[in-house]
């Protein structure tokens, strides 16, 4: 029987396919035919397990008239790499032969090798044509050809892989295929096959429902697969892990990783190459890659726009990104900046950095939509401003109501002063409290129809309404001059000034009657303990003196009533004598009341005290045992733990916001930039600590984060003590377990760096333009890549452009006359030493030498001497003045030498002419001998004048270290 053939595309129509009922067993093995994998039809159909098929081999299960004719074909297909095609008798697990036809193709790696055997085994006994089933042969065969073509590209076998094998499936329209990195958990409908770097998953796109589980059966009926269908999953896997895995590093698993997150993020990703110049400038970029959303925002394939000129593949790109681009290209600096194109109206955010000297990644995400949001945003600013406002209006009240010793008739006038602070508009409107006919009015009250107005009820009767007015008429959008939230802050006003006319009402019964004060004294919730402030000397209170308290702040004490009274604070707690010093002190001398959070240190409960004074030299203290609600915070604490560690060990600062922008816990590093504590930070709107001019953009930039998206910007920022620093933020989004969304934000102090970058902006143009109009030579040379700098003196002193010297060796230009002064310099620099006062001959561009004064310091990078630094000025003609004033001071010292000579010579002859004279008998010829020997004699004298002279010159010049 001749075997099927298995090297056609199955037909579309799948009932012409195969026979279902024909067993088919998917195999795989390699070159010396150990087969690693074989599915459970095949095995059963032998009789044997895996382990038992490898010890034996399948050659021992082979028909005896066969076994060598199947044998040496398939050596010779192992051999040569060409695709294996038999029909063969093999014993079967009853003892009988079953007739099996085989055919297989070699899986090779990107080198052409033959890592693997992949094929399919059809039971075809008693069948008298060959079987049509080869779909999962022909997916086999193109998925091989797929990994032979790609193989060096990972991510491009992957991506072949997924689109061809839905076609080994019975219904491949129902069938999808993908890989994902990392980890993968198999469920109802899906296949789950490990592959490098992560998983091959097929799913299918309907599942039956008896395939899902349910409470009576968990794990479901029905298999949307067949067995050679997960057996053909298992088989590609394998392929793939045989012919990507060997050879490749964690970098390589990295790079596919970074290769996939950079095809799936969300945001339109383009990789390009930069073009440059022959001065190394950028000219132009070509695109690289593309990320899947750049492919579908620039709606064209990915291999169309490959290769292409950035501005020919996005048409689109304004100028200013354009020039953003170049920017980074030429200086490596990232950006990060908003850009908007005038044509489509759209508003774009792009990032751009240079990973390497020539490629550029850009990243650029439509923020449209996000800016349209910004503006709802802002919307809602408002009503959280509004809310703030009324938040505020009541935090205000109760700051009035508990004033110690202020009357009714003062609170309400205060309230009706403040109440227009709460409304949206509070320059227009005026408040007026009525209580028992008697008007609390605020400035400028006067009716209009634009009212709100609530009930004051005192004891179940009303007595009086609080009023609310706008004074000049409806809002310039037509809207409703009220909000919904102004009639629940009216209604709070007004129920609050309802309780606080009778609380203070009841407190002056009170005062008439002791003992209905004492009762209600003995049974208060809080406690209450009052103190006689004891001063020193000086006047300066130093510790509280117990009057008088109740039975709550007895049991806070640990002792009765009776052994405290006449105690002194500090000496019952030493250990709070040092905060609570100066806290109560600061009551006792301003008389501003106070309220803190403190824990008793005898028990370690919580109370959160109100400290007033009621009286001069007394201090009043209330307590209100908070312990619980402490616990309740220490729970939510201790259900953060995940992040504590990082939280506190951070260098950065960090903190976490709730939706309403309220700081909900900061760890010590934002402690320590911001100067607050975190009982401060508790609970402080977070857009307080932004420096005024940059708050506007706070609320935005919340808004983006609440929606999910993560930021990154630099922000100034005013600390507790008035400092202005700057910080980098980064902010994300965390969800809790209440579904709240938490916002995390990291600020990381960048002051010093923005100055070091000013003041090295700074530094380096001052510094060029000293250098550039400096009359003395500057530059720096290093050792592997010559002159890299050199000022414009450099074309007076040796006649070069600064042109002609970048790039050239110091040592080129040094004459041989003062190379010995000059590799001795070099010897002194390589050490890290300065070299000062150098002077040495350089040869100019015509060929003369030029003496140059060199000041030399060296260049270190990680502690090694990497080049060196020079100030040179021209002292050529100071040299050749040097010179001329040596050559004059050696003549002196020879005219003095000869000076002396001659007047020696001279004088003695003249002696014995003048003696001769003297002895001669005519006396008109010894008047002439004495006359001539006069004049030699003056001479002489003139000679000696004149060597007087030159050694006086002599001395000065050595005196003045002239010579």
């Amino acid at each position: 029987m001749p075997p099927p053939d298995f090297t056609t595309i199955p037909p579309d129509n799948p009932d012409r396919i195969a026979d279902e009922t024909v067993s088919c067993s998917i195999w795989i093995c390699r070159s010396d035919g150990v087969a690693p994998y074989l599915p459970d039809p095949y095995l059963d159909l032998l009789g044997t397990t895996l382990e038992e098929f490898r010890d034996s081999g399948w050659a021992r299960s082979l028909h005896p008239e066969e076994a060598d004719a199947v044998l040496a074909l398939w050596e010779r297909c192992a051999a040569a790499g060409t695709p294996w095609r038999c029909s063969y008798r093999i014993r079967g697990a009853e003892g009988d032969y079953r007739t099996v036809a085989s055919s297989g193709v070699p899986v090779r790696d990107a080198g052409g090798r033959v890592v693997l055997w992949a094929g399919v085994s059809l039971d075809v006994t008693g069948l008298d044509e060959p079987c049509g089933q080869v779909r999962e042969l022909a997916t086999l065969s193109a998925i091989a050809r797929a990994i032979e073509r790609y193989g060096a590209d990972p991510e491009k076998v992957f991506r072949e892989t997924v689109d061809l094998l839905p076609r080994g499936f019975r219904n491949p329209g129902e069938v999808s295929a993908r890989v994902v990195p990392g980890t993968a958990a198999p469920g109802p409908g899906k296949i789950v096959a490990g592959i490098p770097a992560g998983h091959l998953v097929v799913e299918c796109r309907r599942v039956p429902k008896e395939a899902v589980g349910n409470r009576e059966n968990p794990r479901g009926t029905e298999d949307p697969f067949l067995p050679q269908e997960r057996d053909l999953v298992r088989v590609v896997a394998a392929m793939l892990g045989a012919a990507i895995a060997p050879g490749r590093t964690e970098t390589a698993t990295h790079e596919r990783q970074y290769r996939l997150l950079f095809d799936q993020m969300p945001d339109a990703g383009l990789l390009l190459e930069i073009l440059r110049d022959g001065s190394g400038d950028p000219a132009g970029f070509r695109v690289v890659r593309i990320n899947r959303k750049a492919a579908e925002s620039l709606g064209r394939r990915r291999e169309e726009v490959v290769g292409e000129d950035l501005v020919t593949a996005v048409p689109s790109i304004t100028p200013a990104a354009l020039d953003l681009l170049y920017r980074v290209a030429r200086t490596g600096t990232p950006v990060h900046r908003d850009v908007s194109s005038p044509a489509t109206g759209a508003c774009y955010e792009l990032k751009a950095y240079r990973p390497q000297y020539d490629r550029l990644v850009a990243i650029a995400e439509n923020v449209t939509d996000r800016r349209r949001a910004e503006e709802l945003l802002q919307k809602q600013q408002v009503a959280l401003d509004t809310r703030v406002r009324e938040l505020a209006t009541l935090y205000a009240v109760s700051g009035i109501v508990e004033r110690p010793g202020i009357s009714v008739e003062e609170v309400l006038q205060e309230v009706a002063s403040i109440l227009p602070g709460g409304w949206l508009h509070p320059e227009d409107a005026a408040a007026r409290i009525t209580v028992d006919g008697r008007e609390y009015r605020s400035p400028g009250f006067f009716e209009t129809p634009l009212r709100q107005e609530s009930p004051i009820t005192v004891h179940g009767r009303i007595t009086g309404k609080v009023e609310v007015c706008y004074r000049h008429g409806l809002p310039a959008d037509g809207d409703a001059p009220f909000m919904t939230d102004e009639r629940r802050l009216i209604d709070a006003v007004a129920g609050r000034l309802g309780r606080i006319v009778e609380r203070m009402r009841a407190t002056e019964a009170l005062g008439k009657s002791e003992e209905k004060y004492r009762h209600l004294f003995e049974q208060m919730l809080e406690s209450y303990t009052l103190y006689e402030v004891v001063r020193d000397g000086d006047g300066n209170p130093v510790d509280y003196l117990i009057v008088e308290l109740n039975e709550k702040a007895a049991d806070v004490f640990g002792r009765s009533r009776e052994e405290l009274v006449g105690q002194r604070l500090f000496d019952i707690f030493p250990a709070i004598t040092k905060g609570a010093r100066v806290l109560y002190g600061e009551v006792a001398e301003t008389g501003v009341p106070m309220q803190r959070r403190l824990q008793e240190p005898r028990t370690g409960r919580w109370y959160d005290l109100q400290i007033y004074r009621p009286q001069a030299g007394r201090l009043a203290v209330t307590g209100q045992d908070i312990t619980e609600q402490k616990k309740a915070e220490l729970a939510l604490r201790e259900s953060e733990e995940r992040f504590r560690g990082i939280f506190e060990q951070a260098g950065t600062g960090i903190a976490l916001i709730d939706p309403e922008g309220r700081i909900m816990g900061a760890n010590p590093a934002f402690v320590r930039m911001f100067g607050y504590d975190e009982d401060e930070l508790s609970g402080m709107q977070s857009r307080d600590l932004i420096y005024p001019p940059d708050r506007e953009e706070a609320g935005a930039l919340h808004r983006r984060v609440a929606l999910g998206e993560s930021t990154r910007r630099e922000k100034r920022y005013v600390t507790k003590d008035g400092r202005i620093l700057w910080g980098r933020l980064t902010t994300s989004l965390l969800r809790d377990s209440g579904e709240r969304g938490l916002v995390i934000a990291m600020v990381e102090d960048i002051t010093d760096w923005r100055k070091m970058q000013n003041a090295l902006a700074e530094s380096e143009e001052r510094f060029r333009e000293i250098a550039q109009r400096s009359f003395d030579m500057l530059y720096t040379c290093y050792y592997d890549r010559g002159i890299t700098y050199i000022s414009p003196a450099v074309e007076r002193i040796l006649g070069y452009t600064p042109e002609e010297m970048i790039g050239e060796r110091c040592s080129d230009y040094v004459l041989d006359s003062t190379r010995p002064e000059w590799q001795e310099a070099r010897a002194r620099i390589a050490r890290g030493e300065p070299v000062e006062g150098l002077v040495v001959e350089l040869r100019r561009k015509d060929g003369t030498a030029a003496a140059v004064e060199m000041n030399e310091s060296p260049i270190t990078e990680g502690g090694r001497v990497v080049g060196v630094q020079i100030v040179g000025r021209d002292v050529s003609d100071r040299k050749h003045y040097e010179d001329m004033r040596l050559q004059a001071f050696y003549q002196i010292e020879q005219n003095i030498e000869q000076f002396a000579i001659l007047a020696d010579h001279i004088r003695l002859p003249l002696q014995v002419i003048l003696g001769m004279a003297d002895l001669a008998d005519d006396a008109q010829t010894s008047e002439k001998i004495r006359e001539q020997v006069e004049r030699i004699n003056a001479i002489v004298k003139q000679l000696d004048e004149g060597w007087v002279e030159s050694r006086d010159i002599r001395e000065f010049l050595r005196r003045n270290e002239l010579v």
